[in-house]
C-alpha cells in the first residue's frame, strides 16, 4: 500500500528537488480538433505477407504505399486486407518486371518508351480487370537522388503516364514529384518548377508529395510554404498533400519521436502520410524493415512487437473526441483524446531530441496540465500511466507488451489537475489513462506470448521476481540478455524467488534448461 501511494505522488507531485528542465503540455479539454483531421497511420510496403494479422488489423492503417515488395513479401491483396487507401509505385513494378537492379538504372526512355508504356498499361488495365481500384498512383520515388536522364525525360514520363493511366481509368490519381530532401534542405521552388512543367505540358497531378526525414515540427512549415505558393496557381488549388515517407533511418524506430511525428503530421494537416522504412539490426541478424517488420513495428519475423508498435497502436485506439494541446517546448508533445460516451480519457506524450536509437540527451520533468475537464469537479478518479521505453541500445528490441508504471486514482481541484513526469527519458513515450473503461488500456485484451512450461511474475519487476513451473521437479532457470547471452543460471523449485536487483535495467529472456520457450521480462530499478 505504502508503495502504491509513494509511485502516485511520484507522478503526481513536482518536487523543487529535481534538477531537470522543466516542461509543460496544457491539454484543454473544452477545445475539440477539427473533427476533420486525419489520422496519420500509413505504413511503406513492410511484407504485408508476413505480418500477424490481429495485430496489424487493431493498428486501424488508413493508408499503404507498396509496390517494391509486390510479390515477394506481399502485393495488393495482402494490403487490402487491411482496408487502407492504397498508393502503388509504377517504377517498382517497372524495375521488377525488366529485373532492373537499382532505381538509378531505372531509364523508362530507352526504346522510344515502349517497355513503360507497356507496363502502365498492364497495371491500369489489371486494376480495372480485376476490379483492385488503387487509390493514387506514384510514379516514381526520389528523383532528386536517383533519376539518371535529364528533366525533359522526367516530365515527358509523367506526361505519358497521366496519358495512359486517365485513357484506361478516367478518375485515376497520380502524385508526385516525390522529392527526398535528404539533407534537410527542402524548398517549394523544384516542387513549383514540376508542377508548372506539367501544366505546360496540359498534364497534372492530383496530390504533390515528398519526404519528411529530418525533424517532425518542420512539417507544419514546409505544408503551409507550398500551400501559400499554390494560391497563385488556380489550376493547382485541390491539389493534397502527401508525405509518402516520414522518420529517417536513425529516428523511425524511437517511441518519442514517433509521437513527435504523428503530432507535427497532424498539425500540418497533410491528406496522406506513410511512415518510412530502412535497413535495421537486432544487433545480431540484419534485415531491411521495407520488406519485414513494418517499419520498424515489429521484430523480422513479423509478429513480435517492438516499441514503435505501441506508440502506433495506442495512436490507433485514441477516443473519438480529439483534444488540442499545446506545449512550451516543440520537442515534448502529446495527442490528447476523450469519449463523451465513456466519460475517459487518453493521452499519448513524446519526448525527442537526440536521434540515435540507444542515446538520450538530458532528462527532463515533464509537467501535463489538463484544464476544463467536463467529466466531474473536485473529484478523484482511477489513474494509469504505461511507460513505452526507447532502447539503450543501438538496435531494434522487442517489446510484447507497454509497461504499466502507474494504476491508482488522481484528484481534480475544480475541473483542473496536473500530472507529473519526472525523469522523462529523452526518446521514451507515455501513455495516460484517465477512467478508462476495462478494455481501454493498452493491451488489456491482448495475451502475453507465454508457456506452458513455466511462469515469472511481476513483469516489469524491480527487485524480486517470483518462479512458476508447471512441473513438481526443479529446473535450471537461465535469463540472457537481448544478445542471447546466459548471464544468470539457478536450479529451483516452484514457487522460488530470484533475487534480481542487481541487473542492469532492460529486457531480459528468461527459459528452462532445455527447452526453446521464454518470457521477456522488462526489469527497471525504479518506477
Amino acid at each position: 500500500m505504502l508503495k502504491s501511494i509513494l509511485l502516485l505522488l511520484c507522478f503526481q507531485l513536482f518536487s523543487a528537488e529535481f534538477v531537470y528542465s522543466q516542461e509543460q503540455i496544457t491539454v484543454d479539454c473544452s477545445v475539440e480538433l477539427d473533427p476533420n483531421t486525419k489520422v496519420m497511420q500509413g505504413f511503406l510496403h513492410g511484407g504485408p505477407q508476413f505480418l500477424d494479422s490481429v495485430l496489424t488489423a487493431k493498428l486501424k492503417p488508413q493508408f499503404w504505399r507498396f509496390g517494391a515488395y509486390d510479390g515477394i513479401g506481399g502485393g495488393y491483396d495482402d494490403v487490402k486486407k487491411f482496408n487502407p487507401k492504397t498508393t502503388l509505385v509504377i517504377n517498382d513494378l517497372f524495375m521488377i518486371a525488366f529485373n532492373i537492379p537499382s532505381q538509378t538504372l531505372s531509364q523508362p526512355w530507352t526504346n522510344n518508351w515502349n517497355e513503360w508504356d507497356t507496363i502502365v498499361y498492364i497495371l491500369a488495365n489489371g486494376s480495372i480487370l480485376n476490379n483492385k481500384p488503387i487509390d493514387f498512383w506514384d510514379v516514381w520515388g526520389e528523383p532528386d537522388n536517383f533519376w539518371s536522364g535529364n528533366y525533359s525525360q522526367w516530365i515527358e514520363m509523367y506526361r505519358r503516364t497521366d496519358s495512359i493511366l486517365h485513357q484506361v481509368i478516367p478518375t485515376a490519381k497520380m502524385t508526385g514529384p516525390e522529392f527526398g530532401f535528404g539533407a534537410c534542405d527542402f524548398s517549394v521552388v523544384p516542387i513549383l518548377q514540376f508542377l508548372d512543367n506539367l501544366h505546360a505540358v496540359n498534364s497534372k497531378v492530383d496530390g504533390v508529395s515528398w519526404h519528411e526525414f529530418c525533424l517532425p515540427q518542420s512539417v507544419p512549415l514546409h505544408v503551409q510554404e507550398l500551400r501559400d505558393s499554390l494560391l497563385s496557381r488556380p489550376w493547382a488549388n485541390n491539389l493534397t498533400i502527401h508525405i509518402p515517407e516520414y522518420a529517417g533511418p536513425s529516428n523511425h524506430r524511437i517511441p518519442g519521436w514517433n509521437v513527435g511525428w504523428l503530432f507535427y503530421l497532424e498539425k500540418a494537416k497533410v491528406d496522406w502520410a506513410s511512415h518510412g522504412c530502412w535497413d535495421v539490426s537486432d544487433g545480431v541478424d540484419s534485415w531491411s524493415d521495407c520488406q519485414f517488420g513494418l517499419n520498424s513495428l515489429f521484430m523480422k519475423d513479423g509478429t513480435t512487437p517492438q516499441a514503435n508498435y505501441w506508440v502506433h497502436r495506442s495512436y490507433a485506439e485514441l477516443l473519438d473526441k480529439r483534444l488540442e494541446t499545446n506545449s512550451n517546448t516543440s520537442q515534448s508533445v502529446a495527442l490528447a483524446s476523450s469519449s463523451d460516451l465513456t466519460e475517459e480519457m487518453k493521452i499519448i506524450v513524446g519526448r525527442y531530441d537526440n536521434p540515435q536509437l540507444g542515446s538520450h540527451n538530458s532528462p527532463s520533468n515533464v509537467q501535463i496540465k489538463i484544464k476544463n475537464y467536463p467529466y466531474c469537479s473536485n473529484c478523484t478518479q482511477q489513474f494509469v500511466i504505461q511507460l513505452i521505453p526507447s532502447n539503450d541500445v543501438p538496435y531494434s528490441q522487442a517489446l510484447t507488451l507497454p509497461q504499466t508504471v502507474s494504476n491508482g486514482s488522481i484528484t481534480f481541484i475544480g475541473d483542473s489537475t496536473t500530472i507529473s513526469l519526472p525523469n522523462f527519458i529523452d526518446g521514451d513515450a507515455y501513455v495516460l489513462y484517465i477512467n478508462p473503461s476495462d478494455t481501454s488500456v493498452l493491451a488489456s485484451e491482448d495475451k502475453v506470448k507465454t508457456t506452458n512450461l513455466f511462469s515469472f511474475y511481476p513483469n516489469p519487476c524491480t527487485d524480486i521476481l517470483t518462479v512458476e513451473l508447471n512441473s513438481p521437479e526443479p529446473q535450471n532457470v537461465i535469463i540472457k540478455n537481448t544478445l542471447g547471452q546466459v548471464i544468470y543460471q539457478q536450479i529451483v523449485q516452484s514457487n522460488s524467488i530470484i533475487d534480481i536487483s542487481k541487473l542492469k535495467d532492460g529486457f531480459y529472456f528468461f527459459t528452462i534448461d532445455g527447452f526453446e520457450d521464454s518470457v521477456q521480462v522488462f526489469i527497471k530499478s525504479t518506477y
